[in-house]
């Protein structure tokens, strides 16, 4: 079974919300993790990870960088190219 997930925001900088679907990307389930447990929840599943909506990626950017933690959004860009 393909596993996806694709990032639709954050909240108070610490956490990242995303969508997460199991063999169909137009049917998911929203979750809340912290930054560091969204990285191990994706690989501990082998999820491909989709890339973000623009308007969502912008704002992570800003977050991330306000929160100090840069980074979030690059890996989910590389692993959305390494996909293609």
């Amino acid at each position: 079974m393909r596993k996806f997930v694709r990032i639709i925001g954050s909240r108070l900088g610490r956490y990242v919300e995303f969508e997460f679907s199991v063999n169909d990307q137009d049917l998911a389930v929203e979750l809340i993790l912290p930054f560091s447990a969204f990285d191990d929840f994706c690989e501990l599943q082998n999820a491909v990870v989709l890339p973000p909506e623009p308007a969502v990626a912008d704002e992570l950017e800003r977050q991330a960088w306000r929160a100090r933690q840069p980074g979030l959004l690059r890996r989910v860009k590389d692993a959305g190219e390494s996909e293609n």
